[in-house]
């Protein structure tokens, strides 16, 4: 689970698997702007700033009608699968799971928008601020007009800086020049606070911070880290939650349906086929999606599943679910 609702501001990292390379020529960069082409009205997000650069890339962006995270990993997927291809390679492609950051937008919009559009310039891609104009994967060359990309909501950019897109456009281009304090540069990149089962903790005292496991990332001020954490509490049963936490979860689960139903985790992750270990597989994957939150690709992966089986099994999950008193009393879901 993320910290994401409709309308919530990201900063978005992601990294090639041990820093390697993700981009390595026009054609990849030019596939993951052709995705974004897709996705980004289809699925109603907004795109703010954005670079793409040899191993990792940035993004500011908002939440459309559906969770980021699905933005986010037919993105990935997408990409990753068109990467693999073209470059005669298997496996991952990017380091784990995308970084997320939750905004606090009248505070830190524009500095993410100046940092994520200087990173070719601070790693030396370009050598000054004429060569980062004719950049092609950053937004910087479309926030002035430089080049169009449809998906980039340029505009809402620019209004940051005034009404007059002509003024604007001056303004933005002064305070892209001024330079980002070391303190703030680190906030960007890491947050302010992290929000945890512990509690709230202060980025700014990082040794108190040091085994805060699966805890989720806000960028802003202590008010906006209390009020995202109330939002979180507001949220029932899918508050912060963990990864260690879920995978007890899901070892718990397998093992009640081995002790309740007769089937071991091995007979339900095999090919065998017979109705009563169809119900077994039906239920765990009711229980992943919808009392764990997970989605269809990772309840897909989990129980080896193609992703039509997953989503009928879900639908036959709950109907069994509605259907059987003792399931109902199970104190584990």
């Amino acid at each position: 689970m993320r910290l994401d609702w409709e309308d919530a501001l990201h900063h978005i990292m992601v990294r090639g698997i041990d820093g390697k390379g993700i981009f390595l020529d026009e054609l990849d960069k030019s596939d993951l702007i052709a995705r974004f082409d897709e996705l980004v009205p289809e699925m109603d997000v907004n795109i703010y700033a954005w670079v793409i650069m040899p191993n990792h890339f940035h993004l500011l962006v908002r939440t459309g009608n559906e969770p980021i995270y699905r933005f986010m990993h037919r993105l990935l997927t997408g990409y990753a699968i068109s990467y693999n291809l073209r470059n005669e390679r298997k496996g991952y492609v990017f380091q784990g799971r995308f970084k997320s950051i939750l905004v606090q937008e009248e505070m830190y919009f524009l500095n993410l928008m100046k940092y994520i559009h200087l990173n070719p310039l601070k790693a030396g891609l370009v050598t000054d601020f004429q060569e980062l104009q004719e950049y092609r994967w950053s937004g910087h060359g479309s926030i002035i007009g430089v080049r169009k990309y449809l998906w980039h909501n340029r505009l809402y950019a620019l209004s940051k800086f005034g009404t007059n897109i002509f003024d604007s456009k001056s303004r933005y281009l002064k305070y892209v020049s001024e330079e980002i304090s070391n303190k703030t540069m680190d906030e960007l990149h890491s947050g302010t606070y992290l929000l945890g089962k512990q509690g709230i903790c202060d980025l700014a005292q990082e040794s108190h911070c040091d085994n805060w496991r699966g805890c989720f990332r806000v960028l802003g001020n202590k008010e906006f880290a209390v009020s995202t954490m109330n939002r979180l509490k507001q949220m029932g049963n899918r508050i912060v939650r963990d990864r260690e936490e879920t995978h007890k979860k899901i070892a718990e689960l397998f093992t009640w349906v081995t002790d309740n139903m007769g089937f071991s985790t091995q007979m339900i992750l095999g090919n065998t086929r017979n109705p009563e270990l169809s119900d077994s597989r039906a239920l765990i994957a009711w229980v992943l999606s919808d009392r764990l939150g997970l989605s269809q690709s990772d309840c897909s992966g989990i129980l080896r599943m193609s992703r039509s089986g997953i989503r009928k099994a879900i639908s036959k999950g709950k109907r069994l679910f509605d259907d059987s008193q003792f399931i109902k009393t199970n104190d584990l879901w």
